[in-house]
């Protein structure tokens, strides 16, 4: 008898300790991870330190302000995918001048784009990427909490998009994705993701490849755009392509410039491309 009042006794002392550990495991976080892309041709020469900051950057105006009121945010997080000039699309200044020059002419043209640097820099692109998996390395060391898998959702932009696709790599195993925003990503085709693993893919910007087509003087000619490889995974119901508006300022930077998506404030519950909390 004194042994079954002993060995309960145990069963409940072990019984009330994993209780008290259940009550005591941490939470599972929701993070918003902003990357943004080239900060101009004054900083043409620095490159990112793949530092994931809590500071905000003035780069994302007040996208990033209506982004966070909607999400269920409880960290979000800036990461600075900047790299020069030749690591993109245009690959030096006097390219991007001459097509920025030659695009002022086709105020009529759907058709020129060769007047465009549409031609992908893959291992610019590359290089990007292999760097956001540093910033998923450095996220995961200041962050990652073994056994709990918290939430991300990324808001990238421009040449951000390859940077995040890195970081998306290297952080898949250990999170849940949410959302996918991606404004005007730099060579959009020429990479993808599993966006199964994410709950609504979103990619905002001008249309160069569809049917009836912006003209050409009113393009993205920083970052001609192009759909998301693996998009068309997630369409209708989970995400898709977000043109910009009859009323939305266009041009070769205008279409591209954040400080011009001030049309994407006025995106309404139940309309296409409103991303829900």
């Amino acid at each position: 008898m004194g042994n079954k009042i002993l060995l309960s006794f145990f069963v409940l002392l072990l019984i009330n300790g994993y209780a008290q550990v259940e009550q005591s495991a941490p939470a599972a976080k929701r993070y918003l991870v902003f990357i943004n892309g080239y900060r101009g041709y004054k900083a043409d020469k620095e490159i990112t330190n793949n530092e994931v900051s809590t500071k905000p950057a003035s780069y994302w105006y007040a996208i990033d302000d209506t982004i966070l009121s909607r999400f269920k945010t409880d960290i979000p997080l800036y990461i600075d995918a900047h790299h020069p000039l030749s690591n993109s699309m245009h690959k030096s200044k006097s390219r991007f001048i001459k097509a920025y020059l030659f695009s002022r002419f086709c105020f009529i043209s759907r058709k020129s784009r060769w007047v465009l640097n549409d031609n992908i820099n893959a291992s610019g692109f590359m290089e990007r990427f292999e760097h956001g998996k540093i910033a998923g390395k450095n996220f995961i060391d200041a962050h990652y909490r073994v056994g709990i898998k918290d939430t991300i959702d990324i808001v990238s932009h421009s040449m951000g998009y390859a940077y995040s696709l890195g970081f998306i790599e290297e952080i898949k195993d250990k999170c849940i994705f949410g959302k996918m925003l991606a404004f005007a990503p730099e060579s959009a085709n020429f990479m993808g993701a599993d966006w199964s693993l994410f709950q609504e893919v979103w990619q905002y910007g001008s249309n160069m490849d569809q049917p009836h087509s912006d003209i050409i003087c009113l393009q993205d000619g920083i970052a001609p755009q192009t759909q998301i490889n693996g998009l068309e995974n997630m369409m209708p119901n989970k995400g898709g392509r977000v043109f910009l508006p009859e009323i939305a300022k266009r041009g070769f930077v205008k279409s591209h410039h954040l400080y011009f998506y001030t049309w994407f404030y006025s995106i309404k519950p139940n309309e296409f491309g409103y991303f829900k909390p």
